[in-house]
């Protein structure tokens, strides 16, 4: 064997002890270390109470995020206070409401019984309507020495011209009673005239008796001795005295026979007694069948219908003429 193989031999021959040494591992180029964020779990040492110093200088060091307010458009003004638009509409629609109502209520008004709905009657006393009725003044303190008496056509200091009084019509025998029975449509203001339309002149045209229910929207009128008139208080109705015609405010508006105020027939006897004839009955034929002379028997031309009107010139062709026909003291008896 040549001096060349044997080389060759021995080289290998000493390839696997070779092998059989551990080979230098190639050292690993370990990547750069990142800095890891804070982990949310925490070490041992996080688990361990820490001192109140240790806390606080470890929350001042922990920066808070900074919350950035979101940036106002520079271009945008500040926009005014708007004005509630909604509102008016609303009060605009609720008002028409409100009037289609009131229209609704003023135009069945003519047909609904109000005196049932405005105020109660006495529960006593005998409130018949008879067919001649003594004419006794309320109860009231304001009435002075008239308060729960007769009227007597003679008695000029009691009853004074220009001045008025309140009856009840029908009565309950009680002037007490009446007094305190607030149904207007019960109610009727007796007014001497001034001297200047005959209220001195002893008899029973001296007076005439006004019912208390105005003829527009049934509020109470008054009798008012410095203007000489009869207002209504409500809405200015003004009705002339004696006939009872509307001459202002929204009766005088109203188609006849809306236009002027119901009355009552009065009469006197020999005495000077006042009396209240039965309504819309003509005293001189002394039955209570008849209608009033020279009317085909409607209230209307007669003393009217309470609450709704009456001719005003009944005042001259019925009322007046029946004052002049004494009382017929048989007719104390009671209506039919």
């Amino acid at each position: 064997m040549t001096e060349g193989n044997k080389e060759s031999a021995s080289s290998q021959q000493s390839t696997p002890e070779e092998k059989k040494q551990p080979q230098p591992q190639p050292q690993q180029q370990q990547p750069p270390q990142r800095q890891q964020p804070p982990s949310s779990t925490p070490d041992a040492s996080a688990t361990q109470p820490r001192p109140a110093a240790a806390i606080a200088s470890t929350a001042q060091a922990t920066p808070r995020p900074v919350v950035v307010p979101a940036a106002k458009s520079a271009a945008t003004p500040p926009v005014p206070p708007s004005r509630p638009q909604a509102p008016r509409a609303s009060g605009r629609r609720t008002f028409l409401k409100a009037l289609l109502a009131v229209g609704a209520v003023l135009s069945i008004i003519p047909f609904v019984p109000w005196g049932t709905f405005l105020s109660s009657s006495v529960e006593s006393g005998s409130s018949k309507p008879v067919l001649l009725q003594k004419l006794v003044i309320d109860d009231l303190p304001q009435f002075g020495a008239a308060a729960g008496v007769q009227v007597n056509v003679n008695d000029l200091t009691t009853f004074p011209p220009n001045s008025a009084w309140i009856f009840t019509y029908p009565s309950s025998g009680d002037p007490t009673l009446d007094a305190e029975n607030p149904n207007t449509f019960q109610k009727f203001e007796l007014i001497r005239l001034p001297e200047s339309l005959g209220g001195a002149n002893k008899k029973a045209s001296d007076f005439v008796a006004f019912s208390k229910v105005c003829v527009h929207l049934w509020c109470s009128p008054n009798y008012i001795s410095a203007a000489q008139q009869y207002q209504c208080p409500c809405h200015g109705s003004i009705y002339r005295v004696p006939d009872g015609l509307a001459i202002g405010g929204p009766a005088s508006l109203q188609p006849a026979p809306t236009n002027a105020i119901p009355m009552a027939t009065l009469q006197a006897d020999s005495e000077g007694n006042l009396y209240v004839f039965y309504p819309n009955l003509d005293p001189s034929t002394q039955t209570p069948t008849s209608p009033p002379k020279g009317v085909a028997g409607g209230a209307i031309e007669g003393d009217g219908t309470i609450g709704y009107g009456r001719d005003y010139l009944s005042y001259e062709n019925f009322i007046l003429p029946s004052a002049g026909v004494p009382a017929y003291l048989p007719d104390l008896t009671e209506a039919p």
